[in-house]
């Protein structure tokens, strides 16, 4: 079965969910680059790249209070009503904190390059881990090169209006047409269906859902999540240190920013579409997964004997692991959230998703601050990846005793 032949088969309510749940998806993708090119902008003016592991660190705490508000507001209200709420929060933080800045106070934008990684966390960990609860493993293979791939565009059409405002009006402008998208998604998620909980009551939060057993299970998947952003933080440090020696008009940095926000999207468009429909169905989840640290370690190989110099080699080389990260290790891991009850999937994502995906970002932000030599970072990045793919193969021998 095809995505349009599951699309005709379903029933009318089920159609009109899929289609608001695609929408969403595409909002929130399309929101981001003008935020994050944006709220960059002004940090680098005002800090520069080299003070960007710090605000990492300070991003840890702001998420660590903001983890355990959404996972307390999920045990009494719909996913619905959280993600609203997480939205209304971000317009909020976004519009006051660049009208500060606008106004000279240098100081506030620390706040919006922190939050703009906190929001996108927060927006597609409760989107996806909705989608996750609409449908069955097998139907959610089929689905989520779709989805994914449909919110990819949205990131394309995103980039693109964030280079062609900023070559045209400016930084702030950006902003602006951003901010209003931020609450987008918010609305149209609130015209999906609200799922029941699992005993038809008001349930634990889901963090508390989780047996000794499922513990053990997500915590393999959290170590090779805080791997992933091991690597990608130090890939990503490094394009920053290039480009900013590479790119130094504000406007311009936008602009660069957006296309490569725009690269990205259109690389995950590729791998989600064409890629994912075919390797979810005819590839074993273990394999699957095995590939994505080699294939880094390959990339990672060509990164080191290119003879060319500048923010190219490094660009090229985030891009890839930005795309594989938002489409096929993100697919990847949602699979492996399949088995588990419908309440241990949103704990597990808020653990993985949002806990650990910040702690490892704020771990390796300390390193960076002290280790700035390409050697050491490269034969880190070498070790990481050779260590996910060990944790790997462990995760699918507990996966087949704990769910086969």
């Amino acid at each position: 079965m095809n995505f349009f032949e599951f699309f005709r088969s379903s029933d009318t309510p089920s159609r009109r969910n899929l289609i608001f749940l695609v929408l969403a998806y595409f909002s929130i993708l399309f929101n981001y680059p003008m935020i994050r090119a944006s709220s960059t902008t002004f940090f680098f003016e005002a800090f520069g790249a080299k003070s960007s592991p710090t605000a990492w660190l300070w991003g840890v705490i702001f998420l660590s209070i903001t983890v355990f508000c959404s996972n307390a507001l999920q045990s009494k209200f719909s996913v619905q009503k959280v993600f609203f709420i997480v939205s209304t929060l971000s317009f909020g933080i976004f519009l006051i904190s660049t009208l500060a800045y606008q106004n000279g106070m240098k100081n506030v934008t620390y706040i919006p390059f922190i939050w703009k990684e906190i929001y996108i966390v927060l927006q597609i960990h409760l989107l996806l881990g909705y989608v996750n609860n609409c449908f069955k493993k097998k139907d959610f293979k089929l689905l989520i090169g779709i989805v994914g791939g449909i919110g990819s565009l949205g990131g394309i059409l995103g980039g693109w209006v964030t280079s062609f405002v900023a070559d045209r009006v400016g930084t702030y402008p950006v902003m602006w047409i951003g901010l209003v998208f931020v609450m987008v998604p918010a609305l149209i998620f609130m015209a999906t269906k609200v799922l029941p909980k699992e005993d038809g009551t008001k349930s634990d939060s889901p963090i508390a859902s989780f047996t000794p057993e499922i513990t053990r299970y997500v915590a393999i998947i959290a170590s090779i999540v805080a791997l992933s952003q091991f690597i990608i933080n130090i890939a990503d440090f490094n394009f920053h240190l290039a480009f900013e020696r590479t790119i130094t008009e504000s406007s311009a940095r936008t602009s660069y920013l957006g296309n490569i926000f725009m690269l990205i999207n259109l690389v995950t468009f590729v791998l989600q579409f064409l890629v994912l429909p075919f390797v979810m169905l005819r590839v074993s989840e273990r394999n699957y997964h095995i590939f994505i640290p080699l294939s880094y370690l390959g990339c990672l190989s060509l990164l080191l004997v290119t003879p060319y110099s500048g923010v190219i080699p490094y660009a090229i080389f985030f891009i890839y692991l930005k795309a594989s990260d938002y489409s096929l290790f993100s697919a990847g891991k949602e699979i492996l959230y399949q088995p588990l009850g419908s309440n241990q999937k949103y704990g597990a994502k808020y653990l993985t998703d949002m806990l650990v995906y910040r702690i490892a970002k704020a771990m390796i932000a300390a390193v960076l601050i002290y280790v700035q030599t390409s050697t050491i970072l490269n034969t880190m990045m070498t070790v990481f990846l050779l260590v996910w793919t060990v944790l790997v193969i462990h995760l699918f021998k507990l996966h087949r005793q704990l769910f086969t």
